[in-house]
């Protein structure tokens, strides 16, 4: 069995235990304003994929290919970064490949060398975060922002491990792994660079141990699209959580 296809199962199966509601109680419901586009039965899914340092620079990825795994919907990023219209099964979640375009950054104000975007990807969208209107941000670096973020924390970057990146809707609240890591790099609310720590708009976890394929991501009280997520060696997992 292709392994990509039993992990996506499991999360299917998985998703109606995730997190959806704290230990209060308190659930977030479905955005009424919800606009489902021109998907029809399916589930409308955008977003934006942007430079590591978008919070300084604000710099967008363009003509990077999200598509979903099996079915064939795609969309290719806007130049500032947006892909749109992607129609996704009417499913607890669903897993997409990313793949940057080859060519360097275009970011302007950067302080690091032209490069391109090394690592592929895997999104993970899940339909009861898209349906609470929550925005899907990931973000990644190029080659050259790659080695100074790695030395900057003190380690070296590991092909061979995975890299998991969490984009926090709402309110931040510690995110962790249960895979073992090396230690998580944030951006706080208000805050325009990545400092050590594991709360923030965006929380970054390198060198993440792939394992079986999958690890237990959790935000603690009222949070919804926690739970398993896939790893791969030398890619990122891309993940949005909504937190109330």
């Amino acid at each position: 069995m292709d392994r990509r296809w039993s992990i996506a199962a499991a999360l299917a199966l998985a998703a109606p235990m995730l997190g959806g509601c704290g230990d209060d109680g308190s659930c977030i419901p479905m955005n009424p304003s919800f606009d489902n586009g021109s998907c029809g039965d399916h589930i409308n899914f955008t977003g934006e994929f942007v430079d590591w340092d978008n919070d300084a620079v604000n710099c967008g990825i363009a003509n990077a290919l999200f598509q979903v795994q099996g079915d064939g919907a795609m969309d290719l990023t806007s130049p500032n970064g947006r892909f749109e219209g992607i129609c996704l099964p009417d499913q607890p979640v669903t897993l997409l490949d990313v793949t940057p375009s080859t060519g360097n950054s275009t970011c302007s104000g950067s302080p690091y060398p032209a490069s391109p975007y090394p690592l592929p990807g895997i999104a993970v969208a899940h339909r009861d975060v898209i349906r609470a209107g929550a925005f899907y941000s990931f973000r990644t670096f190029t080659a050259a922002r790659r080695d100074s973020v790695f030395a900057a924390a003190g380690f070296s970057f590991a092909p061979a491990l995975a890299q998991v990146l969490v984009h926090v809707h709402g309110t931040p609240r510690p995110v962790s792994l249960a895979a073992a890591h090396a230690p998580p790099q944030a951006v706080a609310m208000g805050a325009t660079t990545w400092a050590p720590g594991d709360t923030g708009h965006d929380v970054y976890f390198p060198n993440v141990d792939p394992g079986a394929g999958s690890t237990t991501l959790s935000v603690p009280g009222c949070a919804i699209g926690t739970g398993t997520i896939p790893l791969a060696s030398g890619k990122f997992t891309y993940v949005t959580v909504f937190a109330q």
